[in-house]
């Protein structure tokens, strides 16, 4: 597949307004559209270079946390919308028992901390909040989304979507060691993983998913690592703690 040199694209990234451009690689103006393919083309290539070293750890000592009064369970997020959320989460108690609806989430309060700085600032509005949330969670600009909603989990049901995926470490292999990982209620996290890429990169809309642990953000000149991603488990028991609009969320 054809790659764009995350480098490149890196230094070519301005963060705009959402009406019309951000500023591309070549100096050219460059759509939100064009930014987004631009960024799953380059996800699609991992390099040792890439790899982020800082990624929220799991840990009873990690201070970024939020747990419970009984210390059992950590508060995680998730973006989605309304209809998602009244559809799908509300009316359950646990994830999906299939792997092909995996939720995906953030440790709290990590991306509410990086929106409510950015909303903070003045002369930003509703659209240019939500364009920029779907940049630093490398998700693509057509997509909606509508609450943020935040869980109570256990934290061993917490897995990267890596080849590595224990959540105690800061960083991601890779490559798979000689020993398949093995992941609760997933029967195969190799085929799991490699599931995972296909759907990201040679579905017709595809996502930059970095595999590295971290989403792929692709409005910052600076650096393309986001927030640290993890995944729940199939079959993730769960307690609903709020679901709040995004720029209440995002209100600090």
């Amino acid at each position: 597949m054809p790659f764009t040199d995350r480098s490149l694209l890196q230094r070519g990234l301005e963060l705009a307004a959402l009406a019309i451009f951000v500023a591309g690689c070549s100096g050219h103006p460059v759509s939100v559209d064009e930014a987004y393919r631009q960024a799953v083309q380059d996800a699609a290539i991992v390099e040792a270079s890439e790899i982020a070293t800082d990624l929220v750890t799991i840990r009873r000592d990690n201070p970024q946390l939020v747990w419970n009064a009984a210390g059992d369970r950590i508060l995680v997020a998730t973006w989605k919308s309304r209809d998602a959320f009244d559809r799908f989460i509300a009316p359950a108690d646990r994830t999906p028992d299939n792997p092909d609806y995996a939720v995906w989430v953030t440790t709290v309060p990590q991306v509410r901390e990086h929106c409510a700085a950015w909303a903070a600032q003045s002369g930003r509005g509703e659209a240019k909040l939500d364009l920029r949330l779907k940049q630093y969670l490398g998700l693509a600009p057509s997509w909606h989304y509508d609450l943020f909603v935040e869980l109570w989990v256990e934290p061993a049901r917490l897995f990267r979507p890596c080849v590595d995926p224990q959540t105690d470490d800061g960083s991601c292999e890779l490559h798979f060691g000689d020993q398949v990982p093995k992941v609760t209620n997933i029967a195969d996290y190799r085929d799991f993983y490699r599931d995972l890429y296909y759907k990201s990169f040679r579905a017709s809309d595809g996502v930059p998913w970095t595999g590295l642990g971290y989403t792929y953000d692709w409005g910052n000149a600076e650096s393309a690592v986001g927030a640290s991603e993890f995944i729940l488990t199939p079959g993730t028991p769960y307690e609903i703690h709020s679901a709040t609009p995004t720029a209440e969320y995002c209100a600090g």
